[in-house]
C-alpha cells in the first residue's frame, strides 16, 4: 500500500441516469424507491440533494435494460410525489474509488482532476468505504484512466 490514498478504483458502465427535480418531501423519495423495488428495478446509485427552498433535487441511475420501464414509472407517479420534473440524463457510469484516509483530499482531488479534464460530474457521493462518482458514459474509459494515473494506480 505505500503511500497510495486508494486502494483501487471499481467501474460501473450501462446505467442511466434521472434527475427528479423539485420533491418536496423525503417521504416522496422513499416512495420512488418503494416503487421501483416492487417492480424489481435496482438502484445502482442514488444522491438526494435538498435545497434552501424546502425542496430536494434526486440523481437517481439503474441498469439500461430498466431505463424504459423506470422513466415510465416516474412518469406515472411525477404528481403524486410533487415533482416538478423528472429528466433523464442517458447514459452514464459510475466509478468507486476505494480512499485509506483523506475523503476531503481525496474527493478534492477526483473533482479537480475530472474538471480539468472538462469531464462533468452529474453526482458525487461518500461512504465509510467508497466515493461514488457519477460521469457521462463515454468518458468513463477517460476519467478512469486519469484517476488511476493520479493515485497511482496505473
Amino acid at each position: 500500500m505505500g503511500n497510495r490514498l486508494i486502494s483501487g478504483i471499481l467501474q460501473r458502465a450501462d446505467l442511466n441516469a434521472f434527475n427528479l427535480a423539485s420533491i418536496v418531501e423525503t417521504r416522496d423519495v422513499g416512495t420512488v424507491l418503494q416503487r421501483l423495488a416492487e417492480q424489481r428495478i435496482n438502484i445502482e446509485f442514488v444522491n438526494q440533494t435538498p435545497r434552501k427552498n424546502g425542496y430536494s433535487d434526486v440523481i437517481l441511475c439503474v441498469d439500461k435494460k430498466d431505463v424504459q420501464s423506470t422513466h415510465a414509472l416516474l412518469e406515472e407517479i411525477k404528481t403524486t410525489i410533487c415533482a416538478r420534473e423528472v429528466s433523464p440524463l442517458g447514459g452514464v457510469g459510475i466509478l468507486s474509488l476505494f480512499p485509506h484516509r483523506e475523503h476531503a483530499v481525496i474527493s478534492g482531488m477526483i473533482m479537480q482532476t475530472l474538471s480539468d479534464a472538462h469531464i462533468p460530474l452529474f453526482a458525487m457521493a461518500s461512504s465509510l468505504s467508497a466515493i461514488s462518482c457519477v460521469i457521462q458514459e463515454e468518458q468513463i474509459l477517460e476519467a478512469l484512466s486519469l484517476l488511476s494515473r493520479k493515485f497511482g494506480l496505473s
